[in-house]
């Protein structure tokens, strides 16, 4: 993992996995879409959510979902295929973006995950 500036970031290819990074707090990890360009300048970037990554059609649908979920135990549809403007515009942001073998040690992981005796399954 490495930590990059703003403008560094805009640069990055997509798919580039990364979180947010204030001194000492990492916000949650997210995947980033193609960089939104303005006038030859780099200005914002398309992301993924990962964290909450409900397959919903927005607000009161992502709610309700959430809703029926802890009351009726309903199990919640993810979509990772969706992405969204990040429009903080802040250039003083830091990300930690995660290298490609810190990617295959958090795939191995998951891959544990799945095959655990007792999983949430």
């Amino acid at each position: 993992m490495r930590i990059v500036n703003h403008h560094a970031f805009l640069l990055l290819e997509p798919g580039t996995l990364f979180s947010k990074v204030t001194p000492n707090v990492f916000d949650p990890l997210q995947i980033k879409g193609e960089t939104l360009w303005h006038e030859g300048t780099p200005i914002d970037f398309s992301c993924q959510d990962i964290a909450d990554a409900l397959d919903c059609s927005g607000s009161e649908e992502f709610n309700s979902l959430i809703e029926d979920s802890l009351k009726e135990g309903r199990s919640i549809p993810l979509n990772f295929e969706c992405e969204g403007r990040d429009g903080c515009y802040d250039e003083d942001q830091l990300f930690a973006v995660w290298e490609g073998s810190d990617v295959e040690a958090l795939i191995e992981r998951l891959q544990e995950t799945l095959s655990m005796n007792g999983g949430p399954y």
